[in-house]
């Protein structure tokens, strides 16, 4: 129903964003407070934390005494609990903000008709929107879900109408397309819904909620617990009442820090606040689904109970990105995840996001030639560059070197039917192969408009080439050198037939190089800035070819000679040990050498016309700029935008003052008028003195 809109509303706890964990003698304090029984206050959040654990230990403990069952889940994060208790205590807020929106929008005044909060007293509702002339009752929804309390009266609401010469009808609007969930409820119902494209934005005050009262101050302390009227003090615990620190360059790497560079910062959107909040494990992500529900409940609004689900963090990647700046200060990026067929609760988005932001950086701060690794068990020097070995995307490269010869050994083991089939159709006494294979990028598609990059397909190719290994491995035998050059050429034919596809598709489509896949696409997009600074300057130039990736160090120890001495060992312990003893009653031994590297050093790329582009994807460009505001789908997969801006967002995103709040405006404005005066006075002057001087001649 028409363009998205946007509409505001005001969430009292929004200046709590950021507040580090409270200690004891906080939350103790905070329970002897009044204003903890009141949203948008400190000591409201910390007696909510309190509660929640507190119900988490009787549940554990009722579980110990009686372990029937599966073991409660451990208590929530402080800091992911914290970014659920937030947007619930604006859900009141948010909801009639949007039933302003829609009446002002679809001009639904009382002039027409319509009224707010009728009661049908049949049913025991009250509904948002009603014109009761026209028989037609509306529900609002700000959010994808409904609530099921409310849905069985609305249930018995239409049931009673059906049959009726003139029966009354129940719509649902809803701001954003509902749930899966939600439509299959609506549908059994027999409730019909229409979507009001609109957008939530909240304000943020900035500070905290207007002291209840002057009761709750002592005149020696300030406030009830000696950290100043708005509790926010040294002892107050957390940040500021000006608002969360750490979301600046001096906060350092944080959850939600993602694609920002040093001198940035983060905007509020979509990935930083969905990745932030997913689950690191399954069971942290049914923790926080259930934290979430809870608190929804607590506010009134249960259908607002939202959290991604249905997402598979594990294809995330880096697919759009734009060096279009807001006010000149902001790049946006948006990540593309497969949609699940269940509603399951989403996790290791946080992980994902980190690598493939960390991994974009790297690939501008180090040379191209940096980013290759080399697992030959004859070149133990020679691993990988001495910077990228401290680096997440190094890890994944040498990793990745590691998996596939995993793969190789899964799919040519002789107790397989397939693997069988392999070892009956090589050549030769030892029937060996000695080659090298490695991973290099294919061609990647990609839209590239001037100012924004899409990243339509980034595969990877599996290449493979004889070799000979000094290094004896599994068999004994240094490579192949014993067997007859025709036997050899052979055996490569029938592996690179064979086995070589099956290592392709595994290397574009398996979970073990999900890594991989992920940090080749930032790959793209950083090889899209690099070339885009020799010509321009871009939001990341500073940082191209500088060599420092100390603040995208790894995440995960290791070392790259850990993963070289496993390589060897699988190398020479081999995957596998077959003894196969043929109908003469002779022993064969069956070995295979593969080993390679990966190398990203260059990437090519087939760049999709405008047209093109707009044939073959419609619909790509509006759902990556919009994924910067929600969670966004094309097809089956689900886009995920962020943005960051060289300046903290409130003074990026600010609405610009009117002229008139400036006292310049009055005098430039005042100028025009002061110069028509003066100039049209002259000419009266002069036009008159002309006239006196005609007259006496």
């Amino acid at each position: 129903m028409g363009k998205k809109q946007t509409y505001e509303y005001e969430n009292p706890a929004e200046w709590l964003r950021g507040r580090a964990e409270p200690k004891s003698y906080e939350i103790a304090a905070a329970m002897l407070d009044k204003r903890a029984t009141i949203s948008g206050f400190w000591q409201h959040a910390l007696k909510r934390r309190q509660d929640y654990q507190r119900d988490k230990a009787k549940e554990l403990n009722k579980y110990l005494a009686n372990p029937v069952g599966d073991r409660p889940r451990p208590v929530a994060p402080w800091d992911k609990w914290l970014r659920r208790y937030i947007p619930n205590q604006g859900n009141d807020n948010q909801g009639k903000a949007f039933v302003q929106h829609v009446v002002e929008r679809l001009k639904l005044g009382a002039n027409h008709g319509w009224q707010t909060e009728l009661n049908v007293p049949e049913v025991n509702r009250y509904y948002d929107l009603a014109n009761v002339e026209l028989g037609l009752y509306y529900e609002l929804k700000s959010g994808s879900g409904i609530s099921e309390k409310e849905l069985a009266r609305d249930k018995a609401f239409v049931e009673a109408e059906r049959g009726k010469a003139d029966p009354r009808r129940l719509v649902y609007l809803f701001a954003v397309p509902p749930s899966a969930k939600s439509k299959r409820l609506l549908k059994e119902a027999g409730i019909d819904y229409v979507v009001v494209p609109a957008q939530k934005k909240v304000i943020n005050t900035g500070g905290p909620p207007a002291d209840p009262g002057d009761q709750f101050k002592t005149p020696d302390d300030g406030g009830p617990d000696g950290s100043g009227s708005d509790g926010s003090g040294p002892d107050g615990g957390g940040t500021p009442k000006d608002g969360p620190q750490g979301s600046g360059p001096q906060g350092g790497v944080s959850a939600d820090d993602i694609l920002r560079a040093p001198e940035q910062y983060q905007a509020p959107a979509a990935a930083p606040a969905e990745i932030a909040d997913s689950g690191d494990t399954p069971e942290e992500a049914a923790e926080l689904r259930e934290v979430d529900k809870q608190l929804a409940a607590e506010s009134g609004h249960p259908e607002l109970a939202e959290d991604l689900g249905g997402v598979d963090f594990s294809t995330l990647e880096l697919r759009y990105v734009s060096d279009t700046y807001h006010n000149g200060s902001g790049v946006q990026y948006a990540f593309k995840a497969d949609a699940l067929t269940t509603d399951e609760p989403s996790f290791g988005g946080r992980r994902a996001a980190q690598l493939a932001s960390d991994s974009f950086f790297v690939w501008l701060a180090l040379p191209p030639s940096a980013f290759t690794v080399n697992l030959n068990p004859d070149e133990p020097d020679r691993i990988i560059d001495e910077k990228f070995g401290r680096t997440d995307a190094g890890r994944v490269l040498l990793e990745a070197d590691l998996a596939m010869k995993k793969s190789v050994a899964k799919f040519i083991h002789p107790d397989t039917k397939a693997g069988r089939k392999y070892w009956d159709s090589l050549r030769g006494e030892a029937k060996c192969v000695s080659m090298r294979q490695w991973i290099v990028p294919d061609t990647a598609t990609v839209r590239d408009n001037g100012n924004e990059l899409f990243i339509l397909d980034a595969p990877l190719l599996v290449k493979m080439e004889s070799e000979v290994v000094k290094t004896p491995g599994a068999g004994g035998d240094s490579g192949c050198g014993q067997q007859d050059e025709a036997s050899t050429r052979h055996n490569e034919s029938v592996y690179r037939t064979t086995i070589l596809p099956q290592v392709q598709k595994a290397v574009n489509s398996a979970p073990e190089y999900a890594d991989l896949r992920r940090v080749y696409a930032s790959r793209v997009a950083a090889e899209w800035f690099r070339k885009r600074s020799a010509t321009k300057h871009t939001a990341y130039s500073d940082l191209i070819g500088k060599g420092d990736v100390s603040r995208w160090a790894s995440r995960e120890k290791w070392t790259p000679r850990e993963v070289f001495d496993r390589y060897v060992k699988s190398y020479k312990d081999g995957e596998f040990k077959v003894k196969h003893t043929t109908t003469k009653g002779n022993v064969v031994y069956t070995r295979t050498y593969v080993y390679g590297g990966v190398d990203f050093s260059r990437i090519n790329q087939n760049r999709l016309s405008a047209t093109r582009f707009t044939e073959d994807h419609p619909g790509l460009t509006a759902t990556a700029r919009n994924a910067l505001h929600e969670p966004n789908g094309e097809g089956s997969d689900v886009w995920l935008g962020g943005q960051t801006t060289a300046v903290p967002p409130a003074e990026a995103f600010a609405s610009p003052e009117p002229a008139t709040s400036k006292p310049l405006f009055y005098v430039l404005g005042a100028a025009p008028l002061i110069a028509w005066f003066v100039t049209g006075g002259t000419l009266l002057w002069r036009r008159r003195a002309n006239s006196s001087t005609g007259a006496g001649r």
